[in-house]
């Protein structure tokens, strides 16, 4: 995928291969060309985005504009019901590896929870195959070598995981919920055979927020997803479609995950799909 012509934007996303998506969804690079500002807000979602920043860094605000010293260079965001301001002064240039909470853990060997609601700078993590993915980038100046580049570094590190007999119970739980397979907890906890008490618990310690939480995160995706697909959006049609008791219900997802109710998260999209806020004065 690219993006639309004369928007100042170079864009260049690659899915995730059938096989790998329990771990990762896409890969996108991203580079801004024009030098206008850029702002969006990306709402509350299952990714855990893995950011390699190449110039000038974002700035980034957890539930609130950003302020001047918000810059974030490289970095992993864990998963939060809180939107993401971003704010870019027209020459950031990245690439965006969508982890799974599953594909998180995985790579670098540690619970998503590690960093729910926060975002963690890669020079923290000191993980020795980030930090070698991470040279391997700065060394290249094409996109598309840049992109192959991660891609055969996500193949390597998780095709083996890809491939077990058997998946871990936590991992099974998320993938059902993520999927809309399961929507009652009770449900999938009968399903695994665990008390829901028990695998609230387990759920909530490795993923980082608790069953019912991410079960609501996906709805509202799919939902965002269908209003995305169309160029008028029947809003009662799609909160029934997404799996809501009635519109209103709908509308309360939307404010808490977006902070914005459907019809005013539908206008500020941009060219992109992505929600956006005015510049507003930073302190």
């Amino acid at each position: 995928m690219t993006a639309p012509v004369d928007c100042g934007v170079v864009f260049m996303r690659r899915q995730a291969p059938l096989h790998l998506r329990a771990f990762y969804t896409d890969i996108a690079a991203y580079e801004e060309t024009a030098g206008r500002a850029v702002r969006q807000i990306e709402t509350a979602s299952l990714a855990v985005p893995l950011i390699i920043s190449f110039r000038d860094p974002f700035r980034i605000g957890l539930g609130r504009a950003p302020r001047l010293d918000d810059e974030r260079p490289s970095f992993i965001a864990g998963l939060d019901t809180a939107r993401v301001f971003i704010a870019s002064n027209g020459r950031s240039a990245c690439l965006q590896i969508n982890l799974t909470p599953v594909g998180a853990q995985r790579l670098l060997g540690v619970p998503a929870a590690e960093f729910a609601g926060r975002m963690v700078p890669l020079s923290d993590l000191a993980h020795r195959e980030v930090g070698e993915l991470l040279r391997r980038l700065e060394d290249l100046d094409d996109w598309c070598a840049r992109l192959d580049c991660a891609q055969a570094f996500l193949a390597a590190r998780l095709g083996g995981a890809a491939g077990e007999a058997t998946v871990p119970l936590v991992e099974a739980a998320y993938g059902l919920l993520a999927a809309g397979a399961v929507h009652r907890v009770a449900d999938l906890a009968a399903r695994i055979g665990w008390s829901r008490k028990h695998l609230s618990q387990r759920f909530s310690r490795e993923i980082g927020l608790s069953p019912k939480t991410v079960a609501r995160i996906a709805r509202f995706n799919r939902v965002q997803a269908l209003a995305r697909a169309t160029q008028r959006p029947d809003w009662a049609d799609i909160a029934f479609s997404g799996g809501y008791a009635d519109q209103a219900h709908m509308i309360r997802e939307f404010e808490d995950f977006a902070g914005l109710t459907p019809r005013a998260w539908w206008r500020s999209l941009d060219e992109f799909g992505a929600a956006t806020w005015e510049d507003l004065p930073v302190r």
